[in-house]
Formats: structure tokens, C-alpha cells, sequence
């Protein structure tokens, strides 16, 4: 069940709240929490319930043995259990044939044996990335600190299994939100401040991604050869806003829920397209996932403090997995591999830009400024492709794109490039995605808040009529 749907807006969250804040004990609001997040998990994936069962009963059991000093087996053993328990089953549901593929690969390419791997499709949990990592940071977390260890299995299965964040996140860590399962304060301010936020996430994924998607869906359905590399270009962009729009808008949901519940989840996004560095745009762009790589893994492999070699060693191993994290497909990991070394060379890149420029003066600090965004910015939006294509696909979009057709035969209703909605939509994301309101430093009073809610209602009026008038409601981060 997505955010996006029918029966989530008008039946299960309706019901959800009106259950929640009948009851006016905390702890019966937690089991309601829980059980309402095992139904929604459920609701499209029953048979994989047992899974997320498991994966609670097992972190529940490792957390109180490595929280517990006295044992004489090393905490740390425990530990190792823990995080190769959860790891496993990752491996099972989502590696496992993407190994087989790259053994029989070596096979086939040094002829090692006339036998292959025979490779059967498994079924992919819903979130199992997300709600895995979220685990494992509870095992790392009590481990460090070990009064952090949770006794109530069903407060432990709560943070698990908490249904705004369970299949797309933010990936929440543990010690941010252990003390709100115990303890959390609601009121109308937060309450309202939840619904806006859903709002503005929904019209995002609806109106936004879902719009740019049917255009960018269609457009790759054609042979690339057949389209004018400048419509190429705009596929490379819209592809880029739309898997922005439909994952910001969906942890805009996630986040806007949250708060509805009483819970304040962090932010996931920092509209990443005003980055001036690489460096800056993982820092605004899926903050939850690289601050988790960032803590989890670069920090304990060493990261900047053994010398640049090293650090950039450790940077190609951390985001060979970032892309690995996103699919066990070679689009994906080529993805990781492309912005591990973006990273790195993107320090000596800026710099001789800045040299370029050593002479400042305002003109030349605005030029400077532009050329460094439109450079970073350039090259972020075209590895967006890996996330849509399979790696041949892949190749084959670029090479055509850098053929740079002109005069291809296609009639632009072909491209599906007639309907105007497209372009204002196009229009919108691109606007959208800098946060220049801010600076108009609106007041607060009856009009304006009156005008924002009008605002809001017609968002939720719009949004809510195209979901019902259209089936095409795509989700890009459902795999994951």
C-alpha cells in the first residue's frame, strides 16, 4: 500500500488516528502503532510478515545479550552475530542471485567449468533495505552505549515496523527515536504541521513525479536512435526531478506522518540541486542513507584520518555499497562507483576552477559561482540514468545522446510531448527544487495563514482527484 493510494487517504490512516487518539495511554497508543504497521505491511506483502517477525524476535534477543556487561562471552561477539543475522538475510532476498550472476560471468569469461549456477528468482520484501539498516543501527548503537537496550519486544518492533518510514524511509536510527517511543508529547500545532507536510509530499509524488515519469516512461519505450538527442537531454533532466519529487515527496510523507503520531523524524532531503560540490550534495541529498554509510562505515574503516589514498579507498568502498544498498543490479553498483570517484576528483575540480578565477572581484565570484553549480549540477542529474535503465540501455542512451541527433523523423506526439501538462509540471519541478520563498520573508497572520491553507486544500483537491482519475501512480523506491 503506498502513501499515494485510495485506500491509504480514506480508509487505513483515518482509522489508524481515530483508534490512536481514542486511547489516552501511551503505551496502548505504541501497540496500536505496531499492529497498524504489521497490517499496512500486510496489506500488499502477507506472506513476507513472518520475515519482519523474525527480523524483531532476532535484533530483540541479540540487543539484550549485547547490552548485558556481565555475560563472560565479548559483548562484541554478540554483536558480530547480530549484524551477520540481519546481513544474511539481505543477502538471501536481494543479493543472492545478483551473486550467482557474477559467478557464472567469471565462469563463462575464464572457462573455469562447463557447469553454471542455476539462478531462481526470489522475491524482494518490501523495505527490507531500510528496515534491516534501521536494525542494525540498533544493535551498533547499544553496543556503544548499552543502556540504550530496549526490553519491551514490542517497543523494539514498533521502531521496526513503524509503518511511515517502514518501505521508503528516512532510515531512522535508533538512539534519535528510542526516547520518543517512551515518551513524546502531541499537540494541534504538530498535528497541523504533520497534515501540511503530507500535503506538500503528495502533491510532489502525484502531481510532480507522476507526471514527469509517464512522459520519461514513455520517451525510453522508443528506440533511442529514433529520438532527437536534445529530447534525450530532457529525458536525462526529467529523470533526475522525477526520481527527486517521488522520493523527497514520499519521506515528506514519512516525516509529515510521523508528526501526526507525535513523532519528529529527521529530515531527508535539503533541495540537493543547489549544491555547489559533490561533496555538498551528499550532505543535502538522502541525508539519512550517507550519514548512516558516513557513521556506520566510512568512520570505522578509517575515513580521512590515514592519509588521501586511504581516504580515497574508503570513499570507492563506501559508495560501491551505496549503489549495492540500491539495487543488486550493475546499473546500480556503476551508480555508487560514478559518485565514489565524482567525489574524489571533485575537490582538485573545484580548485582549479577557484584558480581559474584567483582574481576576484563580485562579477567574477557570481560567474564563478555559476560555472561550479552548472558543472556539479550537470554531471549529478546525468548518473540519474543508472536508477531508470539497466546498464546496456544505459550505454545505449548516452551513446545516442552524444551522437547528438538533430533532425530524427519523430513526431513529437510520438514523444509524447504534446500534453501541456508535461511542461507545466516540468516547469514547476525545476522551480520547486530552489528555496527562493524563503527568502520572502512572509509574515504571519490571518490572510497569509488563511491563503497557505487555501493553498494546502487545493493541493490535497488536485492531488486526490488525479489519483482517482489516473492508475499510473509509479513508485521508483519500491525496490529498494
Amino acid at each position: 500500500m503506498l502513501f499515494s493510494s485510495i485506500p491509504f487517504i480514506i480508509l487505513f490512516l483515518p482509522v489508524t488516528l481515530l483508534l490512536y487518539y481514542c486511547c489516552p495511554f501511551l503505551k496502548i497508543k505504541n501497540i496500536i502503532l505496531l499492529f497498524a504497521s504489521l497490517l499496512f505491511y500486510a496489506w500488499g506483502e502477507p506472506k513476507f510478515v513472518p520475515v519482519m517477525l523474525f527480523s524483531i524476535i532476532i535484533n530483540y534477543g541479540t540487543g539484550l545479550l549485547i547490552g548485558n556487561p556481565s555475560f563472560l562471552i565479548p559483548r562484541k561477539i554478540f554483536l558480530a552475530i547480530g549484524i551477520s543475522l540481519n546481513l544474511l538475510l539481505l543477502v538471501y532476498f536481494k543479493y543472492l542471485g545478483f551473486g550467482g550472476q557474477i559467478l557464472n560471468g567469471l565462469i563463462r569469461t575464464f572457462h573455469i567449468s562447463k557447469y553454471q549456477f542455476n539462478i531462481f528468482k526470489i522475491v524482494l520484501p518490501l523495505g527490507i533495505s531500510f528496515y534491516t539498516f534501521q536494525s542494525l543501527s540498533y544493535l551498533i548503537d547499544v553496543y556503544r552505549n548499552p543502556s540504550l537496550v530496549q526490553r519491551n519486544i514490542l517497543n523494539l518492533g514498533l521502531f521496526i515496523s513503524f509503518f511511515p518510514q517502514l518501505i521508503a524511509g528516512p532510515i531512522v536510527r535508533y538512539h534519535d527515536i528510542n526516547e520518543q517511543i517512551k515518551s513524546r508529547k502531541h499537540s494541534l500545532d504538530l498535528f497541523a504541521r504533520g497534515i501540511e507536510r503530507f500535503i506538500v509530499g503528495l502533491a510532489k509524488k502525484v502531481l510532480i513525479a507522476n507526471t514527469l515519469a509517464e512522459i520519461v516512461d514513455g520517451i525510453l519505450l522508443i528506440p533511442y536512435s529514433s529520438v532527437p538527442s536534445v529530447y534525450l537531454i530532457l529525458v536525462a533532466v526529467s529523470g533526475a526531478l522525477q526520481v527527486y519529487y517521488d522520493f523527497s515527496g514520499y519521506s515528506d510523507m514519512a516525516i509529515g506522518l510521523g508528526r501526526m503520531f507525535g513523532f519528529r523524524i529527521k529530515e531527508n532531503f535539503d533541495y540537493p540541486f543547489i549544491s555547489t560540490s559533490f561533496r555538498e550534495f551528499w550532505k543535502r541529498w538522502h541525508i539519512s542513507l550517507s550519514s548512516w554509510f558516513q557513521d556506520y562505515l566510512y568512520i570505522p574503516l578509517g575515513g580521512s584520518r590515514k592519509g588521501p589514498v586511504r581516504q580515497a579507498v574508503n570513499v570507492l568502498i563506501v559508495f560501491t555499497f551505496v549503489g549495492l544498498w540500491h539495487g543488486a543490479e550493475y546499473n546500480f553498483v556503476l551508480y555508487g562507483v560514478i559518485n565514489g570517484v565524482l567525489l574524489i576528483i571533485g575537490v582538485p575540480l573545484f580548485a582549479a576552477v577557484n584558480r581559474l578565477f584567483a582574481k576576484e572581484n563580485k562579477g567574477t565570484s557570481i560567474l564563478k559561482s555559476i560555472v561550479i553549480h552548472i558543472f556539479g549540477i550537470v554531471m549529478i542529474i546525468f548518473t540519474f540514468m543508472f536508477f531508470r535503465l539497466d546498464l546496456k540501455n544505459c550505454f545505449a542512451f548516452y551513446g545516442n545522446l552524444i551522437n547528438f541527433r538533430r533532425n530524427v523523423p519523430v513526431p513529437l506526439d510520438a514523444l509524447f510531448l504534446t500534453d501541456t501538462r508535461f511542461y507545466i509540471f516540468f516547469a514547476a519541478a525545476i522551480a520547486f527544487s530552489f528555496p527562493w520563498w524563503r527568502k520572502l520573508r512572509i509574515p504571519e497572520n490571518m490572510v497569509t495563514v488563511s491563503i497557505r491553507c487555501a493553498l494546502l486544500l487545493g493541493l490535497f483537491v488536485l492531488s486526490f482527484g488525479t489519483l482517482t482519475s489516473d492508475a499510473y501512480n509509479p513508485f521508483i523506491y519500491f525496490r529498494f
